[in-house]
C-alpha cells in the first residue's frame, strides 16, 4: 500500500511539471520568475520511465505476493485439512479408546466371574472327589455284604435213602452219605461224599437224626467237625417187644473256611419212604 502511494504521487508530481512546461512553451506566455521553472521534458519522460519501471516492478512484486498468498491460502487449507482429519482421528481414537476401555471393564468383570466360577469348579471336583470316594467305599461295603450275604445263605437238609427202605449196616465208624437232598442252599453240601463244608468263618446249627428197626445190632451215630468227634448219640438193637427206636442230637459249632463236618455210624440204621434218618445244617452268622 505505502509502494502505491509512493507511485501515485510521483505522477501527480509529473504531470504537473508536465503542465508547467507545456504553459511555458505556448504563445504569448510569460515566465513566473518569482518561482522555480519547469523541469525539462526530457526529465520528465525519464521520470515517466522511471515511474514505469517501478509499476511494473511492484506489478511483479504484486503477483509475486498474490501468489504467495495463494500458495498460502492453500497451504492454510491442507493444513486445515489436515487438521480436520486429525481431529476425526483424534474423535475416532477418543470412541476407540472408550470402547476399549468399555471392552476393558466387561473383560475384568468377566474375569473375575471365570475366577469365581473356577473356585466354584475346583471346591465341586474336590467335593465330587470325595463323593466318588465315599461312593466306593459304600459300593465295597455294599459288594461286601451282599458276597457276606450270598455266602450267608446257607442251608442243607437230607435224608438217607433216595428210594425204598432198609437197613445201612458197618461194622466200622463210617461216613453217612445222605442222598436224598430235600434242601441244599448255596451248594455247600455234597450228597456223593456226605460233607458239608463250610465257605465263611461263622457259626453253624447242625442236627441229625436216627431210626432203627428190625435189628439186633446197636446203633451209634456222631458228628464229626473235620476228624474230631462233636456229639453222639446211639441205642440198643430193638426186640419183639421195642421193633423201632430213634435217635438224634444237635449242635452249635464256630467253623472256619474249609472246615467239614459229616455224620459218622456204626451197627446198622434204617430208612424208609417216610425218611426218618436225617441230617440237617445252616449258618447261623458269619464272624
Amino acid at each position: 500500500m505505502k509502494m502505491k502511494t509512493s507511485s501515485a504521487f510521483s505522477l501527480v508530481w509529473i504531470l504537473g511539471h508536465l503542465c508547467a512546461a507545456q504553459t511555458q512553451t505556448s504563445p504569448g506566455a510569460e515566465p513566473d520568475v518569482g518561482e522555480q521553472g519547469p523541469l525539462p521534458l526530457q526529465d520528465i519522460w525519464d521520470e515517466l520511465r522511471e515511474l514505469r519501471d517501478t509499476v511494473v516492478e511492484q506489478k511483479v512484486e504484486l503477483r509475486y505476493l498474490t501468489e504467495r498468498v495463494t500458495a498460502a491460502e492453500s497451504v492454510v487449507e491442507a493444513l486445515e485439512m489436515a487438521n480436520a482429519a486429525m481431529e476425526a482421528r483424534m474423535t475416532a481414537a477418543e470412541s476407540l479408546a472408550e470402547e476399549l476401555q468399555t471392552v476393558n471393564d466387561e473383560l475384568a468383570v468377566a474375569q473375575e466371574k471365570l475366577s469365581t466360577l473356577q473356585q466354584r469348579l475346583t471346591a465341586d471336583e474336590t467335593h465330587l472327589e470325595e463323593l466318588e470316594q465315599h461312593q466306593e467305599g459304600q459300593d465295597a461295603a455294599l459288594q461286601e455284604l451282599q458276597n457276606l450275604n450270598e455266602v450267608g445263605k446257607v442251608a442243607f437238609s437230607a435224608s438217607l435213602l433216595e428210594s425204598g427202605e432198609g437197613n445201612t449196616g458197618t461194622d466200622v465208624f463210617v461216613p453217612l452219605v445222605y442222598r436224598n437232598v430235600f434242601t441244599n442252599i448255596g451248594n455247600h453240601y455234597n450228597p456223593i461224599t456226605g460233607y458239608f463244608t463250610a465257605a465263611v468263618r461263622a457259626l453253624y446249627y447242625f442236627s441229625f437224626t436216627g431210626h432203627v428197626a428190625h435189628t439186633e445190632s446197636a446203633t451209634l451215630m456222631r458228628l464229626v467237625k473235620n476228624e474230631d468227634f462233636i456229639v453222639a448219640s446211639g441205642d440198643s438193637g430193638t426186640t419183639a417187644e421195642d421193633p423201632e427206636d430213634n435217635v438224634a442230637n444237635g449242635v452249635v459249632l464256630q467253623l472256619e473256611v474249609g472246615d467239614v463236618v459229616s455224620v459218622q455210624f456204626g451197627g446198622e440204621i434204617w430208612d424208609d419212604q417216610y425218611h426218618r434218618t436225617t441230617f440237617s445244617g445252616f449258618l447261623l452268622f458269619p464272624l
